[in-house]
């Protein structure tokens, strides 16, 4: 029993030595790496300024950038006989044209209402009401 005792305290008394020296290693190193309360400050400074430069870089980017219009393709058929009218509002529903009745105008104002000729024709969001209406009265 002696021996036992003997050996469970020589156990105890090395593993004290061990975590006694892992502690005290590592305490030093932590000391080490604290930040002091002016570097802090200076960290949160700079953050600050880098976040200020990032907002106003965003600002003039929203400023530049103009936003994407989507592009919308249609394949317009028209039959023989069919009003300009009917065409002016499947294009405006098809979101090539924004406005229909404008649509017409243009055609009135250029005396193109009786122009248009029956087909098939692709025509894109991009395209102005003189392309659209150069294309459908050839």
């Amino acid at each position: 029993m002696k021996r036992t005792t003997r050996a469970f305290a020589g156990g105890i008394l090395f593993a004290t030595t061990i975590i006694a020296t892992i502690y005290y290693t590592n305490h030093n190193e932590s000391k080490n790496n604290t930040v002091s309360e002016k570097q802090y400050e200076q960290l949160v400074a700079e953050r600050n300024e880098l976040a200020n430069a990032l907002e106003k870089l965003k600002k003039e980017t929203k400023k530049t950038t103009p936003p994407q219009k989507e592009t919308y393709i249609y394949t317009l058929t028209i039959a023989k006989g069919e009003a300009s009218r009917d065409i002016a509002e499947r294009l405006q529903q098809a979101h090539i044209i924004d406005d229909a009745q404008s649509f017409l105008t243009y055609l009135d104002a250029h005396q193109l209402t009786r122009a248009v000729r029956p087909g098939t024709y692709v025509i894109t969001s991009d395209m102005s009401y003189e392309q659209i209406a150069r294309k459908i009265t050839k």
